[in-house]
Parts: C-alpha cells; structure tokens; sequence
C-alpha cells in the first residue's frame, strides 16, 4: 500500500496521481519539506512565532443576524456591535464580520477557535452550559484528531454555522485555572469549500506560502499551521461531526496573521485570502 492512501470514505488514491496536480510544492508539503520559505516543524506541526495570532479577521454571510448577536454576545460573551445589515464579533483575537445574506440565501461555513491545549474538558463543560454540543451519529460529542494530534468540540450559532473548539497538542500552551471566555484565544481555521481540490491547493501554496499539514484526502484538505490554516473540503462534503450539512459555496474573507503580507483571489470562487503582519 505505498502507493495509496485512504479516504474518509474508504477510496484508494494513488499518492502520485493526486499529487500530480499539486506540481512540485505540493509534493514538497507531502514529504514535510519547504519549497516556499514556510516555516514547518515537527510532525506537520510548525508554528512559527509569526503567525502566533492565528486568523485575524473573518468578513461572512449570515442570516438572522440579531439572533446572532444575541449568540455571539448575551450566550458566548464576546463584544458585539450591531446593525441591521451587519454584525462585528471580537472573539479571542479574531474580528468576526457577518454582512446581512442575499434574499433566499443560507450561508453555513465552519469555523474553530483555539484553546489552551490542556483544557479541553473544562472547555467543553463550560460550552455545554451555554449551548448544545453537536453530536456525531455514533454518539460522541468529543472528537480527538490523531494525525494532528489535536481534541474539539463542536456548536453551533443561530445561523446554522459549524463552530468549533480546538486544542493543539503540538503546542505547550497550556494554562491553569477554571476555563474562561479568556481561553478562546482566536480562530485557528475557517472552511472554504471548492470544486478542485487540487488545484486550490496550488493557488495556496504558491499564492500564500501555505503548506499542506497533514495528508490529503480526495474531498479534504489543510494547509497553514499550528497557529492558522484554511480547511479546504469538496462541495457537499459533510460538515463534521452531524455529517448532515453539505458543504456549499459562499461569499468569504479570510485574513490570517503571517508576513510577508499576501493576497489571493479565487477565480472561480467567491474568496478573498490574505497574510497580514497586524
């Protein structure tokens, strides 16, 4: 089986075939080495100090935003400003921005905020207090990622979003004392979703510097850090843990913390991605 990996669905997928499209970078990220000046560590783990603040802005679509900023700010905490046709969340370090959705439209989009890594028990009865866990088919509300080597747990907000908790064992992060709104420390990825994985995968890594950080499946992929990284899925791959929200296509901004600063538009998607310093 050298030459095969499988998928979440069980497919068998020649390595070289499928990294064939990525071109010479991504076959550099495959085999953990760097072609493209990212800073890469252990394990596919690297977290270098210049991408230490994570995700620093996100720009959404959303429906029912003031259920959303009732959410946002009376459940979870978080400041809020509100209008009628938009709403700003400050979450851990992140800028959340969600502008009012078109008529008929229903944005969903995933997103995880990083946590101490040793506090993902307190995190989840903490969040379980405030709102329901998502739960998986099999019954588990808690979801540990081994090739990673990571813990979450997942929520969602009024908009139907699939929101996560993460901690990351990679990293010595750990903290003392009871878990706190403190503790969600800003958004480690966000989803975007496509229809060639492959090639998106090359429009990171060569437009941003973004290396994959674990081995690829046919309908998913990452690419960043320990710190930050986008999620790339294939379009109406399940959004985990339900498995019963397909992935869908929608108006989306990402800017992740990092130099240099770098920007890249998607041609045939409606994204913006970014790597700034502040």
């Amino acid at each position: 089986m050298d030459d095969f990996y499988r998928g979440d669905r069980g497919r068998a997928i020649d390595r070289r075939m499928f990294l064939g499209g990525f071109g010479g970078a991504g076959l550099a990220a495959w085999l953990g080495l760097d072609l493209l000046g990212e800073e890469r560590g252990d394990s596919w783990g690297g977290a270098p100090a210049t991408t230490r603040r994570g995700i620093l802005r996100l720009r959404l679509k959303a429906t029912r935003l003031p259920e959303m900023a009732r959410f946002y700010g009376e459940v979870m905490g978080f400041a809020v400003d509100a209008s009628p046709r938009a709403l700003t969340v400050e979450a851990g370090g992140t800028r959340l921005h969600f502008e009012k959705a078109a008529e008929g439209e229903q944005p969903i989009y995933h997103v995880a905020w990083a946590i101490p890594e040793n506090k993902l028990a307190l995190a989840k009865a903490w969040l379980a207090a405030r709102t329901p866990l998502l739960v998986h088919s099999d019954g588990r509300d808690e979801f540990h990622f081994r090739s990673v080597n990571r813990h979450a747990v997942y929520f969602a907000d009024p908009a139907g979003n699939v929101l996560e908790l993460i901690a990351r064992h990679n990293l010595d992060d750990g903290t003392a004392g009871p878990f706190t709104l403190a503790d969600v420390l800003y958004v480690n990825h966000a989803g975007l979703v496509v229809d060639d994985l492959p090639g998106s995968v090359r429009d990171l890594e060569t437009g941003l510097g973004l290396g994959l950080r674990a081995d690829p499946t046919p309908d998913f992929a990452q690419l960043g850090d320990e710190h930050r990284h986008i999620v790339l899925v294939t379009r109406k791959r399940p959004w985990l843990p339900e498995m019963k929200v397909p992935a869908e296509v929608f108006d989306t901004e990402i800017v992740l913390h990092g130099t240099p600063s770098k920007r890249l538009a998607f041609g045939s998607h409606p994204y913006r991605v970014a790597v700034e310093e502040r």
